[in-house]
């Protein structure tokens, strides 16, 4: 029959939420609740200003609320990676694309190899989990479109590593 050495992975990570964004949600509700106080004893100007900042202030709640559900998703064909963030499973943005040729490095965060990259300013894409329990990889790449270096931590299986070391043998730190 036909054989095939094609590579394909397609995995899944939930991102858990952030002290920030939990920090961003309270004080939006805290102000709204504010806000829907204050408008009944303001009156005149002032409770027209106010009435339009609690319209504001409830539909970015509401939106920042709905901003609970992210996942990336991680692709793997043949060499090329390419990363999508998935919103509520509604919403899916691609984040990057990346080819085995631009990838410089991948290794896990707190080895050696992934401590030369720590002071250096690259432009960075947390496609993490993150979760300090997860094995986080950095991957370092050279984008020739833009002409710059970037860095992308993500959280990969075995599976995808050993994959991507089939392809960049030399740039893949286990």
């Amino acid at each position: 029959m036909f054989e095939t050495n094609d590579t394909f992975i397609e995995e899944a990570v939930k991102a858990k939420a952030k002290p920030s964004d939990a920090a961003k949600k309270g004080g939006m509700v805290a102000v709204t609740v504010i806000l829907l106080l204050s408008v009944p004893v303001l009156g005149g100007v002032p409770g027209l200003v106010a009435s339009g900042l609690l319209i504001a202030s409830a539909i970015y709640t509401i939106v920042l609320m709905g901003y609970k559900n992210i996942e990336f998703e991680y692709d793997y064909t043949n060499g090329s990676l390419e990363i999508a963030k998935i919103i509520n499973n509604e919403k899916r943005k691609k984040v990057l694309s990346i080819e085995s040729s631009e990838v410089k490095l991948v290794a896990a965060l707190g080895t050696n190899e992934a401590l030369k990259f720590d002071n250096v300013k690259l432009k960075t894409y947390d496609c993490s989990t993150g979760n300090s329990e997860d094995k986080t990889y950095i991957l370092v790449g050279h984008s020739e479109a833009k002409g710059n270096d970037f860095k992308v931590i993500f959280n990969p299986s075995e599976e995808l590593i050993a994959a991507m070391s089939k392809y960049n043998r030399n740039e893949v730190y286990r």
